[in-house]
């Protein structure tokens, strides 16, 4: 029998289809790896940024900016819950606010409106001596530290598990953070089954 010109049988037009699935079985999954860890580099690239304002907010002012809530940019935020806005006006610390891509924008208290990395602070002989900046991580989740007091008592997961580490799996618990300032403000801290008393967690958990 004569095979048809110009054409492809049932049979190689399945085969092709199976290999077209196989390879996107392959492909997608590491395509949706490589985005987080793309991800991940950035949010670590712009807390030293954000890092870096802070320490020259404080050589000029004696004192940290206030902390700052995740969705600052939707202006209905106080300036005493912005403080990442004192570091570009009205001097330049830095050129602009990055957002954390680590953040599910459709909820509503965004209102449409890219996500801030949160910061907290801590006080002695009221200003502000120490910082924390942190992004929820690639599992978009509150489960790390306490944006309110990350520097007193057990935080999330009962003190586990707070910091985000690859190797647990790259959608895995825990915050990308840095502490910054004055370590003395440290009280019976426990992060990642840690206690720390006058020094800080290991910045990026490393």
């Amino acid at each position: 029998m004569k095979r048809p010109s110009g054409g492809f049988t049932l049979i190689e037009l399945l085969i092709v289809v199976a290999i077209i699935g196989i390879l996107a079985a392959i492909a997608v999954p590491n395509f949706l790896n490589a985005q987080i860890k793309a991800k991940v580099a950035r949010v670590k690239t712009d807390i030293k940024a954000l890092a870096q304002a802070h320490e020259m907010y404080y050589l000029d002012n004696n004192s940290y900016p206030p902390e700052s809530e995740d969705n600052i940019f939707t202006g209905r935020r106080p300036r005493s819950e912005s403080g990442l806005f004192f570091l570009t006006s009205p001097i330049p610390y830095i050129s602009s606010l990055p957002h954390d891509p680590f953040q599910d924008t459709a909820e509503r208290r965004f209102d449409k409106t890219q996500a801030a990395y949160e910061t907290g602070v801590a006080q002695k002989n009221k200003r502000n001596v120490a910082y924390n900046i942190f992004s929820q991580g690639p599992d978009m989740s509150e489960n790390g530290l306490y944006s309110a007091n990350p520097f007193f008592g057990i935080q999330r997961n009962n003190g586990q598990g707070n910091s985000y580490h690859p190797s647990n799996g790259l959608i895995s618990n825990g915050d990308i953070f840095w502490y910054g300032g004055d370590p003395s403000v440290v009280i019976n801290l426990m992060v990642d089954g840690k206690i720390y008393n006058g020094n800080f967690p290991p910045n990026f958990g490393n």
